[in-house]
């Protein structure tokens, strides 16, 4: 088979400036394979809805043993903190904006921010001094 492009890849530069590659076939199918695998683990270690509800449970547990809080407890000054979202692997720089508690909050990413429904929040001083 040919290994030809069958995507582009999105990147980031050292300056942060994003480009594109192309991406090639054989990229894809080692791609697909490594999501094949992280479903299977995922399979393994949560077989059953109860077994992920508690991983949730002690993962939510241990973030907030290491100073992170329920994203209602957030500052509604217009300052910024850091967010974690359900469904996401990153850390997020977020502020809310409105009347509490019929405001949004507002994530950042480059220059561009989107609505967000965080689970958790940390000031990011709280980070670096382990505050909870």
């Amino acid at each position: 088979m040919a290994n030809d492009i069958v995507g582009h890849k999105t990147l980031r530069a050292k300056s942060g400036q994003l480009y594109h590659e192309p991406l090639y076939r054989d990229e894809a199918e080692i791609l697909l394979q490594k999501c094949k695998e992280a479903d299977a683990k995922r399979a393994a270690l949560m077989p059953d809805e109860e077994s992920a509800i508690q991983m949730f449970f002690d993962a939510w547990q241990r973030l907030k043993e290491l100073g992170w809080r329920e994203a209602c407890y957030c500052p509604k000054d217009g300052s910024s903190f850091e967010v974690i979202e359900a469904g996401s692997t990153g850390i997020h720089p977020c502020y809310y904006s409105g009347e509490w508690p019929t405001g949004t909050y507002w994530v950042g990413d480059d220059l561009d921010i989107s609505p967000s429904h965080p689970v958790l929040f940390r000031v990011p001083n709280a980070a670096k001094d382990g505050a909870k």
